[in-house]
């Protein structure tokens, strides 16, 4: 392209403010086109344009600012009404018929109008009469309510608040006011987050072969599982053609079909729940965060797809939803009284390439504080029972039992431990998701019905494969074998 005839005024109108709002030099290409059109751009709108970069967090400006762009090329006509503009005109007119009008003449054009227009002003009366009956019956009703009401009768109470909880209608929240669910790119930028990736994959280095190898193993056994198998001999399906020559050498055969088994793992969800607690500050966190990576790249080569959340608070001893709890007067058993954090590493239906750096997030200094399990538990499952997949897995990894000094200072002692066993055997009870927990250090089998205690964070790579391979054995016994409650180191 060699003139402007050749290019639209507004694409090059469009990539000159796409380079004055992010900086960033145009293609070769695009600059061609702007460089066409650039002289008589700036001479028209120069001086709106040189203003761009401020108003790009005010949608409002940002709109204002391109109407008058617009306008200054030229195709203001095409713009319509300024929806900015306030609406006086109404207003204006009327003040010029008083300007225009004798004081006496209100009266006469009254009479002219009503004179005019009958039908207007019995409508206008037939209004007024309507308000005045709609007035004198509210008044009515506002005065003679109790006596209306049946004898014996007292008036309907509202209906109480739904629980917080689904698993305990007693547990108690004090507020949800500071509480979060985020997602990890929104804690960090992105070149913080690379960098933290980065250090993570430095710290496990010496376990890089180790990861690999387990990766692989979980791999071959699911993949294993996904061969085709075929049930044979059937009414219906696809025509076995394997078995044609038994109805040539007797057509009295009648023909055979087959269809292909489904494999049982096919159409799943997993969801990895990870404790981003304090006490797993350092090598536990690590292991944890390397293990979800290795897990989500296995599992996504064989099309099941992975959810991986965290949590914990957004601050020690309570954050704002003490400061509110101590500025009411410390209520007695306030119930939880801290603010929480869930954190969303990767959603189900996000690609492992593209949030592969979130998990170096875990590896933020001051990013793992409090855990309070059961809600955390509770929020996990309500995500898993919104996603269209038929089968769902859980597994939680913690180091321990819920802790949060602030809600345990001013409620039983057990308030915490005590919802996070109803949460349990509420999952555990309604079957729709399979749960599996593995404890760092910690034994959590006096909480789950199946779990895994290790003592050594470097079997956590080894036992999060092998729980996860014995959901996908075909074999029931092989299946409970596998998933028998154990402990490892």
């Amino acid at each position: 392209m060699t003139q402007s005839g050749d290019v639209p005024l507004s694409v090059a109108a469009g990539y000159l403010v796409r380079q004055l709002a992010t900086g960033r030099e145009l293609p070769k290409s695009a600059a061609n086109v702007v460089d066409l059109w650039r002289g008589f751009i700036e001479d028209q709108a120069g001086e709106a344009l040189e203003t761009v970069d401020q108003v790009l967090a005010d949608q409002a400006a940002f709109a204002r600012l391109a109407r008058k762009v617009i306008s200054d090329l030229g195709y203001g006509d095409q713009l319509g009404d300024d929806p900015d503009a306030p609406d006086d005109t109404a207003g204006e007119d009327e003040a010029e018929e008083d300007q225009d009008s004798p004081d006496t003449a209100g009266e006469e054009e009254e009479g002219d109008e009503s004179e005019a227009s009958p039908e207007r002003s019995q409508e206008e009366q037939q209004d007024q009469s309507q308000a005045q009956v709609t007035m004198e019956d509210s008044a009515d009703m506002e005065q003679g309510d109790e006596a209306e009401m049946p004898e014996g009768e007292a008036p309907l109470e509202p209906p109480a608040p739904a629980p917080y909880s689904d698993a305990d209608p007693n547990y108690a929240v004090y507020t949800t006011d500071f509480d979060e669910e985020i997602r990890a790119e929104e804690l960090a930028e992105p070149a913080e987050l690379e960098r933290l990736r980065a250090y993570l994959d430095q710290q496990l280095e010496p376990l890089k072969g180790a990861v690999s190898r387990l990766a692989n193993k979980l791999q071959r056994r699911l993949q294993a599982q996904q061969n085709r198998s075929w049930d044979f001999d059937l009414e219906e399906g696809t025509l076995d053609a394997g078995r044609l020559a038994r109805v040539v050498a007797n057509p009295t055969t009648p023909l055979s079909f087959k269809q292909e088994k489904d494999t049982e793992f096919r159409d799943t969800v997993v969801t990895l729940l990870l404790d981003n607690s304090g006490s797993m500050r350092g090598r536990p966190i690590s292991i944890a965060a390397i293990c979800a990576d290795v897990l989500a790249r296995t599992l996504e080569r064989c099309s099941v797809k992975v959810e991986i959340l965290g949590f914990t608070t957004r601050a020690w001893k309570g954050g704002q939803s003490r400061e509110r709890w101590l500025a009411q007067g410390r209520p007695q058993t306030p119930g939880r009284l801290n603010d929480l954090r869930h954190i969303v590493y990767k959603s189900a239906d996000a690609p492992w390439r593209r949030v592969r750096p979130n998990l170096g997030l875990m590896m933020k200094e001051g990013l793992l504080k409090e855990n309070i399990d059961g809600e955390a538990l509770e929020w996990a499952h309500r995500r898993a029972m919104a996603r269209p997949e038929a089968r769902k897995i859980m597994m939680v990894i913690s180091d321990g039992a819920p802790v949060d000094d602030s809600t345990l200072s001013v409620n039983p002692s057990n308030y915490l431990e005590k919802h996070l066993r109803d949460v349990i055997a509420m999952v555990e009870r309604r079957r729709a998701v399979e749960l599996i927990a593995i404890g760092i250090g910690h034994d959590v089998t006096r909480y789950y019905q199946r779990a895994v205690t290790i003592t050594d964070v470097e079997q956590l790579a080894g036992a999060m494969t092998e729980q996860l391979a014995g959901l996908f054995e075909v074999d029931p016994k092989k299946r409970a074998r596998a998933l028998g409650l154990r402990r490892v180191g």
